[in-house]
């Protein structure tokens, strides 16, 4: 048997290729490798219109530009959560997930 101690992480936001991860603390939603195209593309329109949902079935992903950051959000209709985070790594995340 093993135990160790752990805790919740801090609000992080980990993208590739392969997927994306956001975690808002207690809770994290993953984005599969199949879903990147649309999230690649709903991040465009936010970068290029400052706001934009996209929903397909009961999963959503979205987020506006608010006073030079972004805010982030993705899950299902019932349970959604949010990060905030720069724009600069924004535009990291946009790059990494269409990488």
């Amino acid at each position: 048997m093993l135990t160790v101690s752990a805790r919740l992480p801090a609000p992080y936001i980990h993208a590739d290729g392969r997927g994306m991860v956001l975690c808002n603390g207690p809770q994290c939603v993953l984005i599969a490798a199949s879903q990147l195209r649309q999230c690649a593309e709903t991040f465009a329109i936010i970068a290029d219109q400052g706001r934009a949902t996209r929903q397909q079935a009961q999963h959503v992903v979205g987020g506006y530009k608010l006073d030079g950051q972004v805010v982030l959000y993705a899950g299902t209709q019932d349970q959604l959560l949010s990060v905030t985070i720069s724009e600069p790594d924004f535009a990291a995340v946009r790059e990494a997930i269409v990488s």
